[in-house]
């Protein structure tokens, strides 16, 4: 039994050193040391552009750096960084790779130059696949480029070209949409429905015309995804220059008449939301989130109104408005988050022991998820 304990702690001296059964190893040096050392390992480096104040960097060091698969991962093919964007040498590297959004990840290679690129939070298992799409040829940023400068032109390459061109917000991604969109005789494919909501959703897009020739096909497929961000886009110019929410209301309902009643709830969502007329906002939600029109939301998007109702009203009667959209939520498909409002709203509600039920189902999705699920819990102990 003394040799079995040496032997196991031995071997968790070796898992230590060796990185395994750890998360994530990030160098402390400065750019120019941490490209030296991908010029001696040969490996791509892995930079965390972040900045302190942004909340899905925040998780992204909480949930999936410290995750045992995704160091093992990235040990093994990166040399991995982490950058204050607005601090030191940040600004500098944020100016070169082009970097607006936060967190962005960077794979670059020790030439310095980019090799590929994600934005915002991932789960481990998607980060995972960031990490191999960098390692990966036929679908990183750096090969998609230069095989189409050379004049590839075949569908698959140019499409996931402009998928990731779309995720980077990068301006060339408009022109590369035109030809492509240009070339293909079929614009309601799964496939270009999605490239057509990545790329011309924007009136000032030089494609956005055929998003307005196509917007059934896009309801239709899309849903209220595409509805939410059709009043978005038409939104934010008029916001800017300080147009009424009834112009805006006007401008985007003569686009698409038929989807008035919702463009007009969600051009009001925006306009109170923007403006901090939180009375307004509830107003809005309290309005049109009736019985006939739950179903035209998504499951996420009924979860998000009723958390807000939970989260910032006052009131059991609010709550209790709200329970429809979380049940309606959960309905369209049950996971931990909804199940987790449907609790807190019912105990808001005051129905304790309906609440307690729901947060035993909630829990036992968190778990079987790998969620986090103390905040429920709590409310068992209530």
């Amino acid at each position: 039994m003394k040799y079995a304990k040496i032997l196991t702690f031995a071997l968790i001296a070796l898992m230590v050193q060796s990185g395994l059964g750890q998360g994530m190893t990030f160098e402390t040096g400065n750019w120019a040391s941490i490209l030296k050392k991908a010029k001696k390992e040969k490996k791509l480096i892995y930079l965390d552009a972040y900045t302190s104040w942004c909340g899905p960097c925040k998780m992204m060091k909480k949930n999936v750096f410290p995750d045992a698969s995704v160091g093992e991962y990235f040990n093994a093919n990166f040399v991995n960084a982490q950058i204050d964007m607005e601090k030191g040498e940040g600004p500098g590297l944020a100016k070169k790779y082009n970097v607006n959004a936060y967190p962005t990840h960077l794979f670059v290679d020790a030439n310095g130059d980019l090799v590929h690129v994600g934005l915002g939070y991932r789960d481990p298992a998607g980060f995972i696949e960031l990490g191999k799409e960098a390692n990966d040829p036929a679908r990183q940023y750096a090969s998609l480029k230069k095989q189409y400068e050379a004049g590839k032109r075949d569908s698959k390459l140019v499409a996931t070209y402009m998928q990731l061109l779309a995720e980077m917000q990068d301006p060339a991604g408009d022109a590369v949409a035109a030809e492509y969109f240009k070339s293909q005789s079929d614009l309601t494919t799964p496939e270009n429905v999605k490239l057509l909501a990545s790329f011309a959703m924007k009136p000032t897009s030089p494609n956005h015309h055929l998003v307005l020739e196509n917007k059934e096909v896009l309801a239709r497929q899309l849903g209220s995804d595409f509805l939410n961000e059709l009043a978005y886009y038409y939104f934010i110019p008029n916001f800017r220059k300080g147009a009424s929410m009834e112009d805006a209301v006007t401008q985007v309902t003569n686009i698409y008449p038929e989807k008035a009643d919702i463009l007009t709830f969600y051009t009001k969502q925006y306009y109170t939301r923007s403006k901090k007329d939180m009375k307004g906002y509830e107003e809005a939600l309290f309005n049109y989130l009736t019985p006939e029109h739950l179903d035209q939301f998504s499951s996420s998007e009924l979860n998000s109104y009723a958390w807000y109702v939970y989260e910032s009203t006052e009131g059991a009667d609010k709550a209790k408005a709200a329970i429809p959209w979380a049940e309606a939520s959960v309905a369209k498909k049950s996971e931990y988050a909804n199940n987790d409002t449907l609790a807190w709203l019912y105990f808001k509600a005051g129905d304790v022991e309906r609440a307690k039920e729901i947060a035993r189902k909630a829990i036992e999705l968190g778990k079987a998820a790998g969620e986090d699920t103390s905040s429920t819990e709590e409310l068992l102990q209530k």
